[in-house]
């Protein structure tokens, strides 16, 4: 699945950058400006105490330490791009928006000549958006050049490991398999198939170089450069970790290339194996609980292995190992044999750092030094994970996926967070945490905007009567069977509130009581609207749509219309300002129409997807002031029309090539904001 929806995704992302978007007139394009996050204060940890809530800004996949210069990093965000600090940092630039793609996977200095760095476009630990080939940078970050798409292109990158006694010598773990390159990566030749996780090269004097690949067939060892392979015994461990929530990470000790540390996780288990001798066996060690602290189910802390899992060995002491899962724990074997664990990143007392590890790195310069990014962003320990420091201001890599706002204020915006809540804008690209958890859909209610809604992932929805500074929980009440997607769709128009799952469930009095509305099996809630005629609009995962009515006595049944694009996604649905009878929808399926308008109510439909790319389209809006004028958020980035949809143009400058994944048009000050993964929140000026 993975890969077929890869292939077709990476033309889509080539052809946009191949092709040059037709503009109205020169120099009339508007500029896109940003609004932020540039610093979130206080983000979410599991600790406690003063340290709990340290400011965080959005997924961090890679890192990477100048071997030469301690200040020099280098940050990979998920969906954000490359980004370069100079001063350890303090400051930080983008320094790949250029690139087709801003999903890294992977980062990593060449150690023997830190001018040369490499970052592999696509992030395999969400496995959402491919890549479109390896970046190569000859300054040190600074600039990168596109190179290998023929190889990389549509795939998804782990791990980028260059060999510290020959720098022509690189390999890489990818979704496809592991990689080698022996000319610095001009060319590549795939020499493991199979999904790898992790790779680890470790050299030891008088023996040949060893390597191991983690992957979903277990782990490999190869000693002749990947020519052949033989399968390690992981005492209790199956033999094969696919199809599971499972992955397993490895890594050689820097300071003894004999001492190798594999950490491996298979549904509900967990292990640890430390091997001693070159070529001998592995050994289990005891694992602490890795559940976060705190109230939770067992086994909590490796439920999320696929996504956030990482290990890193001591530089300089063979006996201290660190592990990354949900939270960060450090480990140290006394010389009696006997194993003492803490939880790094997790504490009731001092510093804290954002769950959901994703890397840990060490400054090659300082061993004590070290890096963890997660889904929170960057933090640096200076004392082996004693106390942290965040490094996220000025970061501006937040995934945002929905956003709301104040019909009458040029501020007041919220928008809900990949794993960072709920933001609120303070102004000057400073943004609140004003809920915790995964933040979904937002509304406002538009004659009375001091009474908002923001919900989480599941049906959970909480409402303020402040503008965001209280919440009070106005979730339906649903079984723990109940279906719904990650983020339901959410709608609100004055006292009436909307959420959709399996079924649909509706309130007239703000979320006070909810009444549930059957729907057909076979799908699930996507896209929710109100319509000025008291109607609401629904599509679903499945591309059907329905209508439910308000009667006197309540609302009626889901009532059945047409589908635009049947089996595809519908992600956004509304009636159009003024002329109700008009329905436009858009599909984020790969393969077919993506723009929809209905003219009779939803009983027939005309795609309108014309000139654009075969890329997911996220949200329509239209200029209330010209309805032949429409902007599209598609993965693409932002699209106007000004024929209704006939044709589109690529709509303003300066905007990241993150996905635009919501947008909202601010009547009274004629602004478009929109939300993007993994770049914050924009707006242009509309003329």
């Amino acid at each position: 699945m993975i890969r077929s929806r890869a292939a077709s995704y990476q033309r889509a992302l080539a052809a946009r950058v191949q092709r040059r978007a037709p503009t109205t007139r020169a120099g009339r394009s508007p500029a896109w400006s940003f609004l932020g996050p540039n610093s979130i204060p206080r983000g979410q940890t599991y600790g406690g105490g003063s340290g709990a809530a340290p400011s965080v800004s959005g997924r961090v996949a890679a890192v990477a330490v100048d071997p030469s210069s301690s200040k020099h990093l280098l940050v990979g965000s998920a969906g954000g791009g490359v980004w370069e600090s100079v001063d350890g940092g303090r400051r930080w630039a983008p320094r790949s928006d250029g690139q087709p793609s801003l999903g890294i996977g992977a980062l990593v200095f060449d150690p023997s000549n830190p001018r040369r760095a490499y970052a592999g476009t696509g992030e395999g630990n969400a496995l959402e958006v491919p890549g479109q080939g390896l970046l190569v940078s000859t300054d040190g970050g600074r600039t990168w050049t596109l190179t290998a798409a023929t190889t990389f292109a549509g795939h998804f990158f782990y791990r980028i490991v260059v060999d510290p006694s020959d720098g022509r010598r690189i390999l890489a773990a990818t979704e496809a398999g592991v990689f080698r390159s022996v000319d610095r990566g001009s060319k590549w030749r795939k020499i493991r198939n199979g999904l790898a996780w992790d790779v680890s090269l470790g050299l030891v004097a008088g023996r040949p170089a060893e390597l191991f690949v983690a992957g979903s067939d277990g782990l490999q060892v190869s000693t002749n450069t990947g020519t052949t392979w033989v399968q390690v015994d992981l005492p209790g461990a199956p033999t094969n970790f696919g199809n599971a929530i499972a992955r397993i990470a490895v890594a050689h000790t820097p300071s003894d290339g004999n001492v190798v540390y594999v950490f491996a996780a298979f549904q509900s288990s967990v292990w640890l194996w430390r091997r001693e001798t070159w070529g001998g066996p592995f050994s289990e060690v005891q694992l602490p609980s890795l559940d976060p602290p705190g109230p939770g189910n067992p086994g909590y802390g490796i439920s999320q292995s696929w996504y956030d899992w990482c290990l890193a060995v001591s530089p300089v002491d063979r006996d201290v190992v660190y592990l990354g899962a949900i939270d960060a724990f450090k480990g140290r074997k006394s010389s009696a044999g006997n194993w003492s664990w803490a939880d790094i990143s997790s504490r009731a007392r001092g510093d804290s750092i954002h769950p959901d590890q994703h890397t840990i790195v060490f400054d090659p310069s300082n061993p004590e030094t070290l890096y963890c990014g997660n889904d929170g962003g960057l933090f640096r320990s200076p004392d082996g994970g004693g106390t942290w420091e965040s490094l996220n201001k000025g970061l501006a890599i937040t995934e945002f996926e929905y956003l709301a706002q104040h019909p009458r204020s040029r501020t007041w915006i919220i928008g809900g967070t990949q794993d960072n809540g709920t933001l609120r804008n303070r102004g000057a690209g400073v943004w609140d945490q004003v809920a915790l958890g995964d933040g979904g859909q937002c509304a406002v209610e538009e004659k009375s905007p001091l009474t908002c809604y923001h919900s989480y992932y599941g049906m959970a929805i909480e409402r303020s009567r402040d503008g965001g500074d209280t919440w009070k929980d106005v979730t339906p009440t649903v079984t723990d069977s109940y279906r719904a997607l990650f983020y339901p769709p959410l709608a609100a128009d004055g006292k009436t509130v909307a959420r959709a799952g399996e079924s649909v469930f509706v309130s007239d009095d703000e979320g006070n009581h909810w009444t549930e509305i059957p729907m057909p099996s076979g799908g699930l809630g996507s896209a929710l609207t109100l319509t000025p005629t008291g109607q609401l609009l629904v599509g679903r995962e499945d591309g059907r749509i329905f209508h439910l009515v308000r009667r006197a006595l309540g609302w009626g049944p889901a009532v059945e219309l047409t589908a635009p694009r049947p089996g595809a996604y519908v992600s956004c649905l509304f009636a159009q300002p003024g002329r109700p009878e008009i329905y436009w929808a858009t599909c984020s399926a790969i393969g077919g129409g993506h723009v929809y308008r209905s003219d009779d109510a939803g009983h027939r439909w005309t795609d309108l997807t014309s000139n654009l790319s075969d890329i997911p389209a996220h949200t329509v809006v239209i200029d209330p002031k010209n309805s032949d004028r429409l902007w599209l958020a598609t993965d693409g980035g932002v699209f106007q029309s000004m024929n209704r949809g006939q044709s589109w143009s690529r709509f303003g400058v300066g905007l990241p090539r993150a996905l635009a994944v919501d947008l909202a048009f601010h009547a009274r000050l004629r602004l478009l904001r929109v939300g993007t993964r993994s770049r914050g929140v924009w707006e242009a000026k509309i003329r």
